[in-house]
């Protein structure tokens, strides 16, 4: 029941299209764009052994987005449905950029991944706080971002990451590359993917995550397939 509920949902906002997409995240790393003021969004990301995490973020003003994510373990295949518990987002702009200095913006970020329910614990933690800068370089619509983050709610370490997205075919096919935890080679993953801007108002982005490394001794993931689908819409 709750898997046809979530699908009936899906396919109304899909119908709505009213605006045109920002690339606010990078794959797994956030980056300098905002969604515009009246708008939100809805995502839809499926990775491995069933696993979906559904987003919602609003533009309330020019300068804060806030959203909420909920993770849906085994939403796929014949094995009981279990729902995580709902995360908060918010990203604030505390500069706007200019010809010469970068956008600045900070952010939180509480969604965890990979749940175990046997051990109760995540095995990747939420990105938590984070700060970011970005700017286009070098060709018209080339996006490079920089940041790091800590999350305060386990034992804090600080993260760095680097992003950038180049226009493939207009603006309707970008390429994707991120380098998450720079600092911390055990940790580091490197990941790429596609986003198709479909009918201005909506992206399909497929995904490899983590392409160099091999199969995770707690996950058993290697070069992990991710699909999401994310609608804009307005108030």
């Amino acid at each position: 029941m709750v898997k046809k509920i979530f699908i009936s949902v899906f396919f109304i906002f899909i119908t709505v299209s009213l605006m045109f997409a920002d690339m606010f995240h990078i794959i797994d790393t956030p980056s300098s764009e905002m969604l515009n003021y009246g708008s939100y969004s809805v995502e839809f990301g499926f990775f491995s052994n069933g696993g979906s995490i559904s987003q919602i973020d609003f533009g309330f003003s020019k300068f804060l987005n806030i959203g909420l994510s909920l993770g849906l373990d085994q939403f796929i295949g014949n094995k009981q449905l279990k729902v995580t518990t709902p995360a908060f987002k918010a990203k604030l702009k505390i500069y706007d950029g200019d010809m010469k200095l970068p956008m600045a913006l900070i952010g939180f970020d509480g969604q965890d991944y990979f749940l175990s329910f046997k051990k109760r614990k995540y095995f990747q933690k939420g990105r938590g706080l984070y700060f970011v800068i970005g700017k286009e370089l070098f060709l018209e619509n080339l996006m490079f971002n920089i940041g790091i983050n800590a999350n305060i709610i386990s034992k804090p370490k600080f993260y760095g990451f680097l992003n950038a997205t180049a226009p493939i075919y207009k603006e309707m096919t970008y390429l994707m590359i991120e380098y998450d935890n720079i600092n911390y080679c055990k940790d580091a993953r490197l990941n790429l993917g596609l986003r198709f801007t479909l009918m201005k108002c909506m992206d399909i982005d497929y995904i490899i995550r983590n392409c160099c490394r091999g199969k995770d001794k707690n996950l058993n993931i290697s070069n992990e397939k991710i699909l999401k689908v994310r609608h804009f819409l307005k108030f």
